[in-house]
């Protein structure tokens, strides 16, 4: 087994099973690196109405507001906030800024360089995280990202969710795939680690096109990625489709064993930010398991040692 690639289980000491983003960042910083969430208020061109609207099929934007967040605070009160949060859970010298919700390269470049400036300039922030789509990416908003690359620790959270254009037209992502290589190659080209957001159990999707899709990924110039299982949240549109019985989706034991199929058929030097996805219980339609991360985690973890398996041994 490659011992390169290394996880801390939730339940027992390193199981060398996957590269897990957690291990990788105590390499780099020496210690745990939580995130502070931040939001600026960023829309998609898929919601206002320049691409499509109505969003993503399966987005419910609140499910991603850090807990800190009350209202529209200026940057630094949501920083402040966060950070008086944290420390009181998670005390560390140090965290990354986090710009989670929206599309955050969608808006004029001087108001994103304002953004991206200000925050790095905080005390104890010593690393920028933007999450954002394909087509809002170009040369432009790159040669900011690659002078902001010269002076933090940076990486760009890309979501992409399907390797397949039908699929993406499907859950209404509004981009297609070949604009996320276009996207990937100018970040590629600056030196800028990516992260890539995909998800398992999506509408159609079978077992079969999730290995495809790590095999897909497994083949692009990517640092990193985040595996989602794909969860049915109040007010979607794939709500709707959940509640008209046009949409079931994975039971645990289904998710499980399709995410560590996706997991043998990854690339090893990929390092993995996330195996689950899991929002607020008040706004989880469906499934209900998914609100315990860590019942999840176990059940990934325990699979993988069943299956006495690893990240890329069927590449």
């Amino acid at each position: 087994m490659p011992s390169q690639v290394g996880v801390l289980s939730v339940k027992k000491d390193p199981m060398f099973r996957y590269k897990a983003f957690s291990e990788e960042i105590k390499q780099v910083f020496g210690q745990r690196v939580d995130r502070i969430t931040l939001n600026v208020g960023m829309t998609c061109p898929n919601v206002d109405g320049t691409k499509a609207k109505g969003g993503c099929t399966f987005c419910q934007d609140v499910s991603y507001l850090g807990a800190s967040f009350k209202g529209r605070d200026s940057l630094y009160e949501q920083y402040t906030k966060a950070l008086a949060y944290l420390e009181g859970r998670y005390p560390s010298e140090i965290y990354f800024a986090y710009f989670q919700n929206g599309t955050n390269t969608y808006a004029p470049l001087s108001t994103l360089r304002s953004y991206y400036e200000e925050v790095i300039t905080y005390p104890k922030i010593k690393g920028l995280f933007i999450s954002t789509r394909p087509d809002c990416i170009n040369d432009e908003i790159v040669s900011l990202l690659s002078e902001l690359n010269q002076k933090t620790y940076l990486w760009i959270e890309m979501g992409v969710q399907s390797h397949r254009n039908d699929r993406l037209q499907q859950i209404n992502r509004a981009h297609t795939i070949e604009e996320f290589e276009e996207a990937l190659q100018l970040l590629n080209q600056a030196k800028i680690n990516v992260c890539a957001h995909v998800m398992i159990g999506l509408p159609g999707e079978t077992r079969e096109e999730n290995i495809e899709k790590a095999l897909y990924f497994s083949r692009q110039p990517i640092c990193g990625l985040k595996i989602h299982n794909t969860v049915v949240f109040k007010g979607t549109p794939l709500q709707k489709q959940y509640d008209q019985k046009m949409y079931e989706p994975l039971t645990l034991e289904e998710y499980t064993h399709q995410c560590v199929d996706f997991i043998e058929h990854l690339r090893p030097d990929i390092t993995i930010a996330r195996l689950n996805a899991h929002g607020p219980r008040h706004l989880t339609i469906a499934p209900l398991w998914s609100v315990n991360k860590m019942a999840t985690m176990n059940a990934i973890h325990d699979e993988l040692e069943r299956r006495e398996t690893w990240q890329g041994k069927k590449l």
